[in-house]
């Protein structure tokens, strides 16, 4: 970096983002740039514009070799003005600005912050060098106490101890350490056996529930299909122990007593892949699959076409069951829905609602445009202003409370009550910085609000040709969260569904989508693009039965 031989008249621009997100936030690198050379018009001095990436929370001289530079400059007094957009740009780490501070002051460098022409003053940054000092020494203590922890696990692993929870089905523990259970493990023996000779998952479970077999966690009567399919791939019973620590990244391997042999291992791992691959080629898909639900949770699927029934039908699995014979818990359900006229009412339904949507279009306006006084920039950015320091606030609390609780001075059950509080508190203030950043924005749309209606109108028309499974697929996973069937209505012949929207137009919210240098992106027609923002809003339809579908019901 080359500085000035007129540091009097020159003022050096410091811009920094942590990341490539916050050009999204109205911090970017060209924002604070503009902002800076405003204001060096402001004090009429020469600007020098200095930008890079990088962390604020670790030591400039680690992440920011720029800034280096800069602080080095100030250092040997070739630097005499310093402006940045707002304090946390400079640093958030609190040794790092008690020394930058100290430079200030050491060698007479103006530093300027926002909009203020008048230099921040410095000179009392001494007052909390010691608390600052303090504070961090015992930071660093309790990150110490984390790291120590974690190399004390793997210490443990390597010593042979087994550091998952529970023992995997087969084991027990002692001494931390696996030991074969001896009725367990032959069980274990005859479920891979089972599958090597070609029975399926459900085939083990049922045969495992008819011997009385408990589970692992021993909490239901019979082993979930899952638990199965994890017992088949668990290398801990070719003697192989796995513990993959999360905060290194590094995948330790011991050794445990071994059960299964590798050969009828590999061999099940391979079959396991091989069906996987015939179920998903077997699987028919359907245009609501994983929307439409029983009352109770469960999936509907699609039964196809046979002897008995000439429609593709919508059913309950606890219907399914029942019809194979199984034991099943009883569902409300007792009519299956026709597929198509299902599908086709879906449909419907979503593009009826989506165009009906326009009724909304005042309320969106007045919403984001507003009828009241609106606030001004300057009170926006004062309001993020103190919720960004209120969160900063909160984040010492928070490291605070850790300091006290690792140090023996809190019980686990009031620092789990503290900490839930602190963080319940920092979503707030994340929602209200947020919410405070969209009005922000909106205020510069004020005079600038176009014709909304008629661009909603012409992509209501053309969705409603779409005819596509692909694209209808899309549209409604897109727009429809979840479709509940409940009771099915003996005397009216009806039953009622639920469906929940995924539609932002009920939240009668948006924002328009904007480019680096905060011009409106635009289509082929040359109007603004919009983005939709989630919401959610609930219709309750009965589905009544037609003349048409007396046999094979609708409803």
């Amino acid at each position: 970096m080359k500085f000035t031989d007129k540091p009097n008249d020159t003022l050096y621009i410091y811009c920094r983002i942590s990341t490539r997100g916050q050009d999204k936030d109205g911090v970017s690198l060209e924002v604070q740039e503009e902002r800076g050379l405003e204001f060096s018009k402001k004090l009429n001095l020469t600007p020098i514009v200095i930008k890079e990436q990088g962390s604020g929370l670790k030591p400039f001289e680690e992440e920011r070799p720029l800034f280096t530079e800069l602080f080095d400059g100030i250092t040997d007094g070739l630097v005499k003005h310093l402006w940045v957009d707002e304090r946390t740009r400079l640093t958030r780490n609190d040794v790092d600005q008690t020394l930058i501070y100290f430079e200030f002051v050491r060698n007479d460098c103006n530093y300027y912050r926002e909009k203020d022409t008048n230099p921040i003053d410095v000179r009392d940054f001494s007052v909390d060098l010691l608390d600052t000092i303090i504070t961090k020494v015992n930071q660093n203590q309790i990150r110490q106490q984390v790291s120590k922890s974690i190399r004390s696990r793997v210490k443990l692993f390597n010593e042979g101890c087994y550091m998952k929870g529970s023992p995997p089905f087969g084991y027990k523990l002692v001494d931390k350490k696996l030991e074969i259970h001896e009725e367990n493990s032959e069980w274990v023996k005859k479920i891979f056996n089972w599958y090597d000779e070609g029975k399926s998952t459900v085939w083990i479970r049922n045969e495992l529930f008819v011997n009385g077999v408990k589970p692992p966690r021993e909490k239901g009567d019979w082993f979930p299909l899952r638990t199965i399919t994890i017992i088949l791939t668990n290398k801990n019973y070719i003697g192989k122990d796995v513990y993959h620590d999360k905060k290194t990244e590094i995948t330790h391997t011991n050794k445990c007593p071994q059960i299964i042999d590798k050969e009828i291992f590999n061999s099940i791992q391979k079959k396991i892949t091989h069906n996987r691959g015939q179920y998903i080629k077997r699987r028919k898909d359907y245009l609501l699959r994983g929307i439409i639900k029983c009352s109770d949770g469960t999936p509907m699927n699609c039964r196809g076409i046979n002897k008995t029934n000439k429609h593709e039908l919508y059913c309950c699995n606890h219907q399914q069951r029942k019809h194979l014979k199984r034991k099943t818990n009883p569902c409300p359900i007792i009519k299956s829905l026709r597929q198509d006229d299902m599908n086709e009412y879906v449909w419907d339904l979503m593009c009826n609602t989506l165009s009906m949507s326009h009724q909304y279009r005042q309320e969106i306006k007045q919403e984001i445009m507003g009828n009241k006084p609106q606030y001004s920039k300057r009170t926006y950015n004062l309001k993020i202003k103190r919720l960004n320091q209120e969160l900063m606030d909160l984040d010492d609390r928070k490291m605070d409370l850790e300091k006290r609780f690792y140090s023996g001075d809190m019980i686990q059950k009031k620092y789990n009550i503290l900490k839930d509080t602190i963080e319940q508190k920092e979503n707030e203030l994340i929602k209200e910085i947020e919410k405070n950043r969209f009005q922000l924005q909106s205020l510069d749309q004020k005079t600038k609000w176009v014709s909304w209606l008629d661009v909603h109108f012409s992509r209501i028309d053309e969705l409603r040709e779409v005819d596509t499974y692909e694209e209808r697929r899309k549209t409604i996973t897109k727009y429809i969260h979840e479709i509940v069937v409940l009771d099915f209505n003996q005397d009216t012949r009806q039953h009622t569904v639920v469906v929940k929207f995924r539609l932002p137009l009920f939240n009668d919210k948006f924002v328009w989508k904007l480019n680096k240098d905060g011009s409106h992106k635009t289509d082929k027609w040359g109007r603004w693009i919009y983005e939709l923002l989630d919401g959610e809003k609930i219709t309750t339809n009965p589905f009544t039965h037609r003349k048409s579908l007396n046999r094979y019901r609708f409803c």
